[in-house]
């Protein structure tokens, strides 16, 4: 084993006593304190990704990579999850839509007989 080898190795190992907190955080406290579509879970998760992507690129950790493997595919799933689902929000919107058009329809075949324009002609 040579000077690097070592200090790689020294530096993995320091690398995983530090990286046990910020993922105790990520599964046990964040998901008692938020939900999962929460925006600061997000940013949390992304910030483990980057620091597990780097630790397993920079200094050949094989379990960080497993890390970073598993909060890739959980990331994806969840934007797939969104993707798929259309958000309360916009189906809400879409139902209210739809009530101001039947009732601006009712209005004007109320007020305007139907084959009569309701613009003015041309001078």
């Amino acid at each position: 084993m040579g000077l690097g080898a070592a200090a790689r190795a020294l530096m993995r190992a320091a690398y995983r006593l530090v990286r046990f907190p910020f993922h105790l955080v990520d599964d046990v406290v964040l998901p008692v304190v938020f939900d999962e579509q929460a925006p600061v879970r997000r940013a949390y998760g992304k910030f483990l990704l980057g620091c597990d992507g780097a630790a397993a690129y920079l200094l050949a950790d094989d379990t960080a990579a497993v890390h970073a493997a598993f909060l890739r595919g959980r990331s994806a799933a969840f934007h797939d999850a969104i993707t798929r689902h259309p958000s309360s929000i916009h189906t809400e919107s879409d139902v209210v839509m739809m009530h101001h058009r039947a009732r601006f329809r009712e209005r004007r075949s109320a007020t305007c007989p139907p084959g009569h324009s309701t613009t003015r002609p041309p001078r």
